[in-house]
């Protein structure tokens, strides 16, 4: 189950990791130097934080609004030390409707194949369970019949709990 979900998260983390480096080569294209980006989520909202060096963070925002296909709900760019912050909004307003096909926001996608797939694995658990408390039962009544019709020899106590008077 684990591995299910490390699998799934690995698989969504790898193309994201593509396109933040393929965001990164259109940025130094652009004559920015010493890119870092760091896209991550907190409670729903997707943040894009963008440091580098250059001198239009306006033409940063502009690449990053055309070219990364990613879902932004805020994007935080920092060129040689000074920090300019865009909301979606922001964005929308400065460059029009975005070039490039914005892939589905797919954090609460992830989150509910995540959470589907723990409730799969709970009622398999406990299907597994029931089972085994069902084939202990079974085996245990299956002992107490044996026991009770195994025939009395003499010389020997008679096996179960001893005759009332």
């Amino acid at each position: 189950m684990a591995l299910l979900v490390l699998l799934c998260a690995t698989l969504v983390g790898c193309a994201a990791i593509a396109d933040l480096a393929t965001l990164q080569s259109h940025i130094q294209d652009a004559g920015y130097k010493n890119v870092s980006l760091h896209h991550r989520s907190h409670n729903g909202t997707d943040f894009l934080e963008i440091t580098a060096s250059g001198s239009d963070p306006d033409k940063v925002a502009e690449i990053v609004w055309d070219t990364y296909p990613e879902h932004l709900d805020h994007v935080s760019i920092t060129l040689n030390g000074t920090q300019k912050d865009y909301s979606e909004a922001d964005l929308r307003s400065a460059f029009g409707e975005r070039q490039v096909t914005e892939k589905p926001d797919d954090d609460t996608d992830v989150m509910k194949s995540v959470i589907t797939w723990l409730i799969v694995g709970a009622v398999v658990v406990l299907l597994l369970v029931a089972g085994v408390i069902i084939l202990i039962v079974m085996l245990v009544r299956r002992s107490d019949r044996r026991k009770a019709r195994q025939p009395h020899h003499p010389g020997r106590p008679p096996a179960g709990p001893p005759p009332s008077a």
